[in-house]
Order: structure tokens, then C-alpha cells, then sequence
């Protein structure tokens, strides 16, 4: 939305006409890309700084005083789903940073500052809000330092990760949750140089490799949340599963890292995150012949090649 008297201004409307925030930190975070990346077509046009301004403009507006924002179905003045959009608008702010666009940055300063604000102050709903808002603290931290951000990280880690001992999350959302949470501790390990935080990751990824059929269709059977029994493979995975295939040199990891790269690899992320365009080793076959109990789902998963099978 474009026109100058529009209370929405700077905002795209979903199939229902709503006007949701994540959308236009979904933009700045693609026009930001395209726009301090050399071979983008869009590269340094000012038309893209406009529209950033305009949608950072309309992320403002629709702050709380507390600096929250409303996911307009469901939660309201809510700091985890303020997270999840501080994901996308720092990285947009750090890429910009980092690739020579300091004014975008700058853009950006007021909306994630002021969400700072209440990502320090409030709450959560489910489990992984946790690491959400954790790892949305780290990205703010990184571009305008302040304690008061770490310190809330702290508190929040000072409950535990909430990982078990068959490598699976409170939620057992295999879909959605496990690699939200994935991907909140490796963004933490690496803005906050805390590799300890990669080692809840690391294990969730590799219990993974047992939660697959021949297909690669993901088990969810065992889910608490939205994606049980819903079908879908591991292409959500792809940011945790490529740092840290480089990273562990972890053959497995990079086999599906690989697999899911043209379809979910990400410009912002590649621009981020450096490690992810490095070599990833030779990849090495996934699990095909086990016989494996988890009992805290009280599930057990028997694969022989081709066939796989689930109990419960």
C-alpha cells in the first residue's frame, strides 16, 4: 500500500484484508537483500529505501506503548509474535550494516529499539516463545548494544532448554517448533559467541535423522502442536542444518542441507551469515536400518530401507 492517506500505508494486505506486521518486516527483510546485493537486479535503487522507510514507518505505527505488535488473529500486544518479526527486520538492519547501507539501518533503529523495550518486559505463551524472544534480543543487541537485553536473555536461559533425552523439545512439533527453536539457539549462539548454545540444536538435528521415512516425510505423529499427523519434509531446517554441517563437519547434516537448499536457501541469510556459502563436507548416507525407542513420547521407530514404520 502506496497511497499517502492510507492508514495502512506501507503494509500488504493478507486474503482477508488484514494487515498483518509480519508482512512488511517480510519486505524490508527481501528489500534489503536485493538491495546491498551486487548482482540483484534492484541493487542500490533508491525506490527500495522508499519502500523500507514506508513499511519500518507502518511497523512503528502499529506498536503498542509497550512496542509490541498484534498477530491480528489470535494474540494482541504480544512479545513473542514481536519476536518472530524482529527476526526479519534485524537481519535487514544487520545485512544492511554489514554491506554498506548504514541509512537502512537507521531506518530500522526506532521500531527495533522500541520492540526491544517490551521484548524485555514481557511474556510468552508456548515454549518456544522462550528462545523466540531470546534470539530476537541477540539480533537487537548485536546492532545497538544494551544489558538490559542480555540480562533478559539470562533470565530466560536460566529455566534450561527445554530438550529431553531422545533429542526432542516439550512441544515434539517436528514440523514447526523444533526448527523455530533450532534456529533461535544457533541465531544466539552466534550473536552472543555462546557455542554452548548450539548443543540443544545439534542433538534435535540428530534426532531427526530417525524421525524420517524413505521419502524424507517427516514423523509427526508425535507432535503436541498444529503439525501433528500433518505431512511435510525438512526443508524448515535448512539455516541450523547448514551452519552446522559446516560447522561439525557433520556429513549427514550436509546431505540434507544440500537437498533443501534451492527451495529454501535465503539471500538475507546468505548475506548474514557467511558460514553458510562456505564448502559443506561430503555428504554420508542418512539412518535407513534401526530399531529406535523414545520413550518420553513412549514412541518407537523401526526403518529397514524403503520401509518405516511408527509406533505409538
Amino acid at each position: 500500500i502506496t497511497e499517502q492517506t492510507s492508514p495502512w500505508r506501507g503494509s500488504i494486505p493478507d486474503e482477508f484484508g488484514l494487515h498483518h506486521a509480519s508482512s512488511a518486516g517480510g519486505l524490508i527483510e527481501t528489500m534489503t537483500a536485493s538491495f546491498v546485493e551486487p548482482a540483484s537486479r534492484f541493487h542500490a535503487d533508491a525506490a527500495l529505501v522508499k519502500r523500507i522507510k514506508e513499511a519500518a514507518a507502518f511497523l512503528e505505527r502499529s506498536q503498542s506503548p509497550q512496542g509490541n505488535i498484534d498477530l491480528l488473529t489470535t494474540n494482541f500486544n504480544s512479545p513473542p509474535d514481536t519476536g518472530f518479526v524482529v527476526h526479519n527486520v534485524a537481519t535487514a538492519a544487520a545485512i544492511a550494516k554489514s554491506h554498506g547501507a548504514p541509512e537502512i539501518t537507521e531506518i530500522l533503529r526506532q521500531f527495533l529499539v522500541t520492540a526491544g523495550r517490551g521484548l524485555t518486559l514481557g511474556g510468552i505463551h508456548t515454549p518456544n516463545h522462550r528462545w523466540v524472544v531470546c534470539s530476537a534480543l541477540a539480533q537487537i543487541n548485536e546492532l545497538f548494544p544494551d544489558s538490559k537485553y542480555v540480562n533478559r536473555i539470562d533470565e530466560w536461559l536460566e529455566e534450561t532448554i527445554d530438550i529431553d533425552v531422545d533429542g526432542q523439545f516439550t512441544e515434539y512439533s517436528t514440523l514447526i517448533y523444533n526448527r523455530v527453536t533450532d534456529r533461535a539457539l544457533v541465531v544466539m549462539a552466534a550473536k552472543l559467541g555462546r557455542p554452548e548454545l548450539l548443543e540443544p540444536a545439534r542433538r534435535n538435528l540428530q534426532a531427526m535423522l530417525y524421525l524420517l521415512h524413505a521419502d524424507g516425510e517427516v514423523v509427526t505423529e508425535i507432535s503436541h502442536r498444529q503439525d501433528q499427523n500433518a505431512r511435510g519434509n525438512m526443508s524448515g531446517y535448512w539455516f541450523p542444518l547448514t551452519y552446522l554441517a559446516v560447522k561439525d563437519q557433520n556429513g549427514q547434516f550436509a546431505t540434507l542441507a544440500r537437498q533443501f537448499a534451492p527451495t529454501s536457501a535465503t539471500l538475507s541469510a546468505l548475506l548474514e551469515y557467511p558460514e553458510l556459502s562456505r564448502a559443506l563436507p561430503a555428504s554420508e548416507a542418512l539412518p535407513d536400518n534401526f530399531e529406535k525407542r523414545y520413550f518420553f513420547t513412549g514412541t518407537a521407530r523401526i526403518r529397514r530401507g524403503l520401509l518405516s514404520s511408527t509406533i505409538r
